[in-house]
């Protein structure tokens, strides 16, 4: 090893070994006030930071109820900033929830524009997730518009929703569009609603099984209500019919109805999860209607 002593040291590793540890300051938190993003200025800031601030003060104006100030943020970010499909994504569907949000009633220029935003919607869907969204965001806003021409639409919608996953919370979304069912109708889906509820409460637990059971009291309450109703006008035949089409078929849980299913997870990755493509979906539908037949009554 005495081969070893005849290498010198650079110029190089002697500056390295004499090199000081540099001295930075000490760190302190830059502790921001709870609206920080209401006031403050965007002049020499980074573009990300003013998309931030700009996406604060949407979520801002989308809780205080000020959808009109939401979207105007959300248009100039489509408009002004070079967008991913992600992101494309996110600022459609944002739009769309503020118009879902509005009190009033939508003028016919804004529905025209939320119809637009569906079908450049649509067009950005590529997986599973995207899709469930996407048809709960429809459903939505189908349900607010005071066209009744778009009772098929809805329910062609709704069919898609839950068949594509199953879970409570897009069944119930049924009742937003409760004016494009007939009482008859009504009953039917509170009765598979009840049926899906009970399902994820066996399957959960603690304060979530509790809010669930809160849920289950209040649409039993509404079922025993459309119930009398339907007894007053004398269709004891068609009530068994529902409950004879709700029993005869056991996909509570083995199905791609199911939020729970084996086919379908939320959380899965991309290449497992199929959406419905357009060529499959008159098939899907046409099965939906098949599966709960008193929907298909008007």
């Amino acid at each position: 090893m005495d081969f070893l002593n005849d290498f010198e040291t650079s110029d190089d590793e002697d500056q390295t070994r004499t090199q000081k540890t540099p001295i930075y300051p000490p760190f302190s938190t830059n502790l921001h006030d709870k609206f920080w993003f209401r006031d403050v200025s965007k002049e020499n800031q980074t573009p990300t930071a003013v998309n931030e601030i700009d996406l604060f003060r949407v979520a801002d104006y989308f809780y205080t109820g000020d959808f009109e100030a939401a979207e105007n943020i959300l248009k100039e970010l489509r408009e002004n900033t070079k967008n991913n499909r992600t992101h494309e994504v996110m600022l459609i569907d944002s739009l769309l929830q503020c118009s879902i949000g509005k009190k009033d009633k939508l003028s016919s220029s804004e529905i025209s524009s939320c119809l637009r935003l569906l079908t450049d919607y649509e067009s950005l869907l590529v997986d599973f997730g995207d899709q469930v969204q996407f048809l709960r965001t429809k459903a939505l806003l189908l349900a607010k518009l005071p066209d009744d021409t778009r009772r098929e639409n809805f329910r062609n919608t709704m069919a898609l929703l839950c068949q594509l996953c199953g879970s409570f919370e897009n069944w119930q979304l049924f009742e937003n569009g409760a004016k494009y069912f007939s009482d008859l109708e009504m009953y039917g889906l509170k009765l598979k609603t009840k049926k899906v509820l009970h399902y994820e409460i066996e399957h959960s637990r603690g304060f979530v099984k509790e809010k669930l059971q809160k849920k289950l009291k209040r649409i039993e309450d509404e079922t025993k209500v459309i119930e009398k109703k339907l007894q007053q006008n004398d269709v004891r035949f068609q009530i068994d019919l529902i409950l004879s089409s709700l029993n005869s078929h056991k996909d509570t849980v083995n199905s791609s109805e199911s939020a729970t299913s084996s086919q379908f997870r939320a959380h899965d990755s991309r290449s497992k999860n199929k959406l419905i493509p357009s060529s499959d979906q008159p098939a899907v539908i046409s099965d939906f209607f098949h599966r709960f037949p008193f929907l298909s009554s008007s």
